[in-house]
C-alpha cells in the first residue's frame, strides 16, 4: 500500500490537472464562440453592404452547422474527453519525476512497487524509498507543475472576447438580435426591420397612364414593341435614396445580355425609367441606399391582343335584289366596307388570344362588353353610353343581353349584331334599359374597336373600320331631244332618247310636263315602262318602238310654251322611293308656217356654206391643172427634181388636207339636212312630196358625194403622195385626181341646182306668208279702229 501522503500528493495533482483542464475547455470554448460570431457578424456585414441582401439561407445554414460541429468537437476533445479521462497513479508519478528531478525516481519507484510481495530487505528498500519520496513530496509545491501562461493568454483572449460580445450585445443589441434571427433562427429577411431604404416597382401602363403592379409572383406581362415605363417609389417610412440603380438582365434570342441605367428622379421619392421598344423578356432588380431586391422582377413580353380578322354576315335589304349574295361571307380586307342603307349585319371579328372586354367607339356611342375588373371573379356586363355631338355622355344603359352570345367559348372571337339605318338618331332617343339588337348606327361610322385581353393587356391602337352607308340614290336620267328644236307646232310628236339607271332597280318612269307657268307637273306612261331593270334605255331601237311625247292631246295653243322632262322612281320601300327627273326640256309652239319659214332660214345657211364648199374644190381643181407642167419637168429632169420636189410635196400636202377638211364640212350638211328632214316629220308639216325632194334631192347625193366621191379624190391625192416619193408618175398621177375633182365638182353642182330650186319654192312660200300676215295684221288694225270710232261716237251721243 502506498502511503497515504504520497496518494493524497498524487489525488491533489489529478485534481488540479482537471482543474487545469476545464479552465482551457471553457476558456477555449468561449473564445471559439466568440470569435464565431465576430467573423460570421463580419461576413453578414460585409456581404450585405456589397450585396444589400442576406446571406442565403444555405450558407447560413452551412456556417450553423459548422458552428455547432467546431464548438462540439472542441467541447468533446478538449473538455469532455479530457475531465473524463483516467488518471494511474505511475502515469501522475512519471510527470512529477519529470517536472521535479529532486525526486530521483523515488515517487516512481515506491508506485511501481506498489502491492507486490518481495523478500524482507527489499521491503525495507522499499519502506526507505517511499520515506524519502514523501520526505521530497513535501518539499514541492504541486501547482509549479503546470505552465499558467497558456491558460492565462487563452483566458485573456476568450475575457476580451466575451467582454466584447457583451458590450456589443449591450450598445447594439438589435444587431445581435439580427445576427441570432440571421444563424439561429434562420429567418428568411432579418435585413429587413433594419433597413433604412425601402422601394417599390410598379408600371406604368398604356393607354391611360395605368399604374400597374407586379403580381405575387413578381411577374408582369408587357406588350411585345411597346416602351416599359418604370416606376420606383420610396415607403413614406423610410428614408428617401439619393440614387436608385436599375439593373436588368436580358433573355435575348442569341443568349442574356445584362444591362445597367441610373433611373431619373421625378418629385420626392419617385424615379422612373423608360427602355424603349421591349421585345425580349427581362428580369430586374432595383438597388438604392441599402435596398435591393431579393427576387428579381420578371418582365415577360406577350403579344398585344390584334384582330386578325373581320367578316360580315349581312341581311341585305330584300328591295335591292341582293337576296342571293346573303349567303357569302363579306370579308373587311382594309378600314373601311360599304353596305347599302337599312342593312343588318354580324360583325365577326377573330383576335390573336382570349378577350376579357371589347370596347366599341364611335363619336355618338360607346359600347362596351365584358369583364370590366381585374380580379378573375369579375363579372361580364354589356354597357351602353350614348354621347351627343360634342362627345358627352347623354346616357348609360345596361344591356340585358347574354354575354354567351357576344364571345366564342374561348373568347378568342367576339361578334355583334348591328344595322346601318337613317333612323339612327332616331332609334338612340327613345332607347332605354331595354335595349335591343342589331345596334343602330348611321351611314358613315367610324368604328374604333379596343382589346383587352386575359393578360391585363390593352391594345396599342384601336382598330379602325369606318362603314358606309350607301344611300339609295335617285335614278339617274340622262335623256336628250332628237329630231326637234326648241319651237315645235302644236301637232309635234317630239323624240326622247337617253337611258335611266339606279343603283338597285327602276319602279316605273313616265313623262312629266307643265304648260305655260303652271307649276303643276303631269304625266303620261312611257310606251315602254321599266320593271326592276338597274339599267333601262329609252328608244333601243332592238324594241323597234320609240318613246314619244305627242302634243296633239294636249291641244296646245300658238305663242304656249311646254317644259317636258323624263322622271323616274327606283323600287326603295324603306327610304324612298326617290325619284328624280332628267333635263327639262322647253318648246315654244307656233304655226306650221312659222316652223317652215324657220327651217327655211336654216336651209339657206346651209346651201350658203355648202357654195363655199364648192368654191373650195374649184380652187383645188384650177391648181391641178396649174401644178401639171411642174410634175412633168419632176418627171423627165432629173436636174430640177430636187427643186420641184418640196413645192410638189407642200402642194400635196396643202390639197389634201383642204380636201379633208371639205369632206368633213360636207358630211355635216348631210346630217343637217337629215335633221330639217326630221323635224319636218316630228312636227306634222311635211308632205310625200316634200320628203322625196329633199330625199332625193339633196340627202341622197350628198350621201353619194361623201361616201363615195371625195373617198375617190382622197385616194387620188394619196396617190400623188406616193409617187412623188417614189420619185416616178407624179404627172400621171396628177391627171388621175383631175377626173375625180370633176366629178365631185358635178354632184356639188347638181346638188346645188337642187338647192336653189327648193329656195325659190320656199321663197315663194315665204312671200304668201308674209302676204299672210301683212293681211291678218290689216284686218286686225282694222278691227281696232272700228272699235276706237264706235267708242268716241257713243260718248258724243
Amino acid at each position: 500500500m502506498l502511503p497515504q501522503e504520497i496518494q493524497s500528493v498524487l489525488s491533489k495533482f489529478r485534481r488540479a490537472i482537471r482543474r487545469y483542464v476545464f479552465l482551457e475547455g471553457i476558456a477555449l470554448l468561449i473564445a471559439i464562440a466568440c470569435a464565431i460570431f465576430w467573423i460570421t457578424f463580419a461576413v453578414d456585414v460585409i456581404y450585405f453592404r456589397f450585396s444589400r441582401l442576406e446571406l442565403p439561407t444555405s450558407f447560413r445554414l452551412l456556417v450553423l452547422m459548422s458552428m455547432v460541429i467546431l464548438l462540439a468537437s472542441v467541447a468533446a476533445s478538449w473538455f469532455f474527453f479530457r475531465l473524463l479521462r483516467s488518471f494511474r497513479n505511475r502515469d501522475l508519478a512519471l510527470a512529477l519525476e519529470k517536472r521535479f528531478p529532486q525526486l530521483q525516481d523515488r515517487l516512481i519507484t515506491t508506485v511501481e512497487f506498489e502491492g507486490e510481495e518481495a523478500s524482507h530487505l527489499k521491503s525495507a528498500m522499499m519502506e526507505r524509498t517511499s520515506r524519502e519520496a514523501v520526505d521530497a513530496l513535501t518539499k514541492i509545491d504541486i501547482d509549479e507543475s503546470f505552465d499558467p501562461t497558456p491558460l492565462k493568454r487563452l483566458g485573456m483572449v476568450a475575457a476580451v472576447l466575451f467582454c466584447t460580445l457583451a458590450v456589443f450585445s449591450v450598445a447594439n443589441a438589435a444587431g445581435v438580435k439580427r445576427w441570432m434571427q440571421a444563424y439561429l433562427y434562420g429567418e428568411e429577411n432579418y435585413w429587413d426591420p433594419f433597413r433604412k431604404h425601402s422601394l417599390n416597382l410598379s408600371v406604368l401602363a398604356q393607354p391611360g397612364d395605368r399604374v400597374k403592379e407586379f403580381d405575387s409572383n413578381r411577374i408582369y406581362k408587357h406588350p411585345r414593341g411597346s416602351d416599359l415605363e418604370l416606376i420606383v417609389e420610396s415607403d413614406e417610412a423610410m428614408t428617401v435614396p439619393e440614387r436608385v440603380d436599375l439593373n436588368y438582365l436580358i433573355f435575348a434570342s442569341g443568349g442574356t445580355k445584362r444591362g445597367r441605367a441610373t433611373m431619373s428622379p421625378v418629385g420626392s421619392g419617385r424615379f422612373v425609367q423608360t427602355i424603349s421598344q421591349v421585345v425580349e423578356d427581362h428580369e430586374l432588380w432595383m438597388i438604392g441606399g441599402d435596398f435591393v431586391n431579393r427576387r428579381p422582377y420578371r418582365v415577360q413580353v406577350v403579344d398585344p391582343p390584334e384582330i386578325d380578322s373581320i367578316t360580315l354576315e349581312c341581311d341585305y335589304p330584300s328591295y335591292t335584289g341582293m337576296d342571293g349574295q346573303e349567303d357569302q361571307i363579306v370579308r373587311v380586307v382594309a378600314t373601311q366596307v360599304a353596305l347599302p342603307m337599312e342593312t343588318e349585319f354580324l360583325l365577326n371579328a377573330q383576335t390573336n388570344k382570349p378577350l376579357r372586354e371589347v370596347d366599341l367607339r364611335s363619336d355618338r356611342f360607346r359600347l362596351r362588353f365584358g369583364r370590366r375588373g381585374d380580379s378573375s371573379d369579375s363579372k361580364d356586363e354589356v354597357s351602353l353610353e350614348l354621347l351627343d355631338e360634342n362627345g358627352i355622355t347623354q346616357k348609360r344603359l345596361t344591356v340585358t343581353t347574354p354575354i354567351e352570345s357576344l364571345y366564342s367559348s374561348d373568347r378568342t372571337a367576339f361578334q355583334f349584331p348591328l344595322v346601318v339605318t337613317t333612323g339612327a338618331e332616331e332609334e338612340w332617343n327613345a332607347m332605354d334599359d331595354d335595349v335591343t339588337f342589331p345596334f343602330p348606327i348611321s351611314a358613315d361610322t367610324s368604328l374604333k374597336i379596343f382589346l383587352h385581353d386575359e393578360d391585363d393587356i390593352f391594345s396599342q391602337e384601336p382598330t379602325q373600320l369606318l362603314i358606309e352607308g350607301i344611300a339609295d340614290r335617285a335614278p339617274v336620267i340622262d335623256t336628250k331631244r332628237t329630231g326637234v328644236g326648241t319651237i315645235v307646232t302644236r301637232n309635234a310628236s317630239l323624240p326622247i332618247e337617253g337611258r335611266i339607271s339606279d343603283d338597285y332597280g327602276l319602279a316605273d318612269a313616265w313623262f312629266g310636263y307643265r304648260i305655260g307657268s303652271d307649276s303643276t307637273v303631269n304625266q303620261t306612261p312611257l310606251l315602254n315602262r321599266p320593271d326592276g331593270q338597274k339599267d333601262f334605255v329609252l328608244n333601243d331601237s332592238s324594241s323597234g318602238e320609240f318613246e314619244r311625247f305627242a302634243l296633239r292631246p294636249l291641244k296646245l295653243q300658238e305663242g304656249q310654251t311646254l317644259t317636258l322632262g323624263v322622271y323616274a322612281e327606283d323600287k326603295d320601300h324603306l327610304n324612298g322611293p326617290n325619284i328624280a327627273h332628267g333635263e327639262l326640256f322647253s318648246f315654244k309652239i307656233v304655226s306650221d308656217d312659222e316652223l317652215l319659214a324657220r327651217l327655211f332660214d336654216r336651209e339657206v345657211n346651209l346651201r350658203l356654206r355648202f357654195e363655199q364648199i364648192r368654191s373650195e374644190v374649184d380652187e383645188l381643181r384650177n391648181s391641178l391643172g396649174n401644178e401639171t407642167e411642174r410634175a412633168q419637168r419632176f418627171d423627165t429632169d432629173p436636174a430640177v427634181r430636187s427643186a420641184e420636189s418640196p413645192v410638189l410635196s407642200s402642194f400635196i400636202e396643202r390639197s389634201l388636207h383642204q380636201l379633208r377638211k371639205n369632206h368633213t364640212e360636207s358630211r355635216a350638211i348631210e346630217v343637217a339636212f337629215r335633221e330639217l328632214r326630221e323635224e319636218m316629220v316630228n312636227n306634222g308639216i311635211d308632205t310625200k312630196e316634200k320628203l322625196e325632194r329633199i330625199d332625193t334631192g339633196v340627202i341622197a347625193p350628198l350621201q353619194i358625194l361623201n361616201e363615195q366621191l371625195f373617198d375617190t379624190a382622197d385616194e387620188r391625192y394619196a396617190l400623188q403622195r406616193m409617187r412623188l416619193r417614189q420619185v416616178i408618175g407624179v404627172e400621171e398621177s396628177i391627171n388621175e385626181t383631175i377626173p375625180a375633182v370633176d366629178d365631185l365638182l358635178a354632184q356639188m353642182d347638181r346638188i346645188l341646182d337642187e338647192m336653189r330650186d327648193r329656195g325659190t319654192i320656199n321663197d315663194l312660200i315665204q312671200n304668201l306668208q308674209r302676204t299672210i300676215e301683212q293681211q291678218r295684221k290689216l284686218l286686225e288694225e282694222t278691227e281696232n279702229k272700228r272699235i276706237e270710232e264706235n267708242f268716241f261716237f257713243d260718248f258724243d251721243e
